[in-house]
């Protein structure tokens, strides 16, 4: 599976899989039935409660259907729910937060992406691109991977701490949801991997060093159980909470 580096706010680089053009096909399918259903809801609530002659209504109610995928992405993080179905997202190719325009120009690119040659074009342009990226997405700069299933934040950051465990680095208290989400994201890609290639030895140290900045803290322990130390004394200096 093609992987694609992008850097977190934190500057610490993680990889993330590319989502396959399958995905994003079933994705599609997905959001074309829901669409599908919503004009159907539509027609009926029409034909029920106003007349086949109010254009006006009729228009009004139509109006989010060009809209889908635009509105979604916009408001929902990169998402439509056929993408969230299928956990795939739109991120900025390097790394930065999403922004309207860009959305806008997915959007608008859409039109020659899928409307007219009915997603061929986009199917080949991601397949020779090789980075995730139809049309829309070269010119808007995005790209579309896949993420991982979201668990419930507090099992996400919980590890088990023994009752009478001191932390050593009791500055990690001071640390974000987000800043241990990435700790325990490096540790489990490294973890995941076969072998440690350099890159890995690298992505470790420079969230050590991101880590150590921020909490002032230094140690000599290996890049490796300093973040699980951290993590622990995080756990450790907030209360676990009640199941």
């Amino acid at each position: 599976m093609e992987t694609i580096e992008l850097n977190t706010s934190q500057n610490v680089s993680l990889q993330f899989p590319i989502a396959s053009v399958a995905d994003r096909i079933l994705a599609y399918i997905f959001d074309a039935v829901f669409v599908g259903i919503y004009i159907i809801l539509e027609a009926i609530a029409i034909a029920q409660w106003f007349s086949i002659d109010a254009w006006g209504i009729i228009i009004l109610f139509s109006l989010p259907v060009p809209f889908y995928h635009l509105i979604f992405e916009l408001f929902f993080n990169g998402q439509t729910p056929g993408k969230r179905i299928m956990n795939i997202r739109v991120f900025k190719a390097d790394g930065t937060t999403l922004s309207a325009g860009s959305c806008f120009i997915r959007w608008i690119f859409r039109l020659v992406d899928i409307t007219i040659t009915s997603g061929a074009l986009a199917t080949l342009v991601i397949i020779l691109n090789g980075k995730g990226q139809r049309l829309g997405d070269i010119a808007a700069q995005t790209t579309v991977l896949k993420i991982r299933k979201k668990n419930n934040l507090q099992q996400t950051l919980w590890v088990d701490v023994e009752k009478d465990y001191q932390p050593r680095f009791p500055e990690a208290e001071t640390l974000s949801d987000k800043d241990v989400q990435i700790i325990k994201e490096v540790i489990n890609v490294v973890n995941d991997s076969q072998r440690r290639p350099d890159n890995y030895v690298l992505l470790l140290n420079n969230t050590r060093k991101a880590i150590e900045q921020k909490l002032n803290t230094s140690s000599d322990l290996t890049d490796m159980d300093y973040l699980t130390t951290i993590i622990k004394d995080y756990n450790a200096c907030h209360q676990r909470p009640k199941q």
